[in-house]
């Protein structure tokens, strides 16, 4: 079978940050050179806005680089940090819940950590099918539904 890697999806967390990094300039430009502010301010807000696009582009960076595979009968997380992998032995219990809002987020307890996985990755469907399929294959304590 051929290995499914599943990667993170920062577009629904970068839209704002992108409206922010266009509409920011012209704010600035209506402050500056409409109402006046001192260039002091105006420096300040221009080192602000440096900043967080700094910021949004580190987010970016980071949330391409993240992905989560099963691979060799454990669970491996992929980041700009390196690769970090669970065998069945560490999981101590994997559980499945719902936010407020109605999207499924996906709990890996270990004894030292727990991991989430969330909608963002994708294909989430799938990513649920082969967790359910490792969950089944290794025995692990979960609240999915048998079926």
């Amino acid at each position: 079978m051929e290995e499914q890697v599943y990667s993170y999806q920062v577009k629904p967390l970068l839209i704002p940050g992108g409206l922010y990094l266009v509409i920011t300039p012209l704010v600035l430009a209506v402050l500056h050179y409409g109402l006046k502010i001192a260039a002091l301010e105006f420096n300040v807000l221009r080192v602000i806005y440096l900043l967080t696009a700094l910021g949004i582009a580190a987010i970016w960076l980071y949330g391409r680089s993240k992905n989560f595979r099963v691979s060799d009968n454990q669970l491996v997380f992929g980041s700009l940090r390196g690769e970090h992998s669970l065998s069945p032995a560490e999981i101590r219990r994997i559980a499945l819940f719902t936010t407020k809002q109605g999207k499924e987020i996906v709990q890996i307890k270990t004894k030292q950590q727990d991991y989430y996985l969330s909608d963002l990755y994708f294909p989430f469907p799938e990513l649920m099918t082969e967790l359910e399929q490792y969950i089944r294959e290794n025995e692990i304590r979960t609240n999915f539904s048998r079926a």
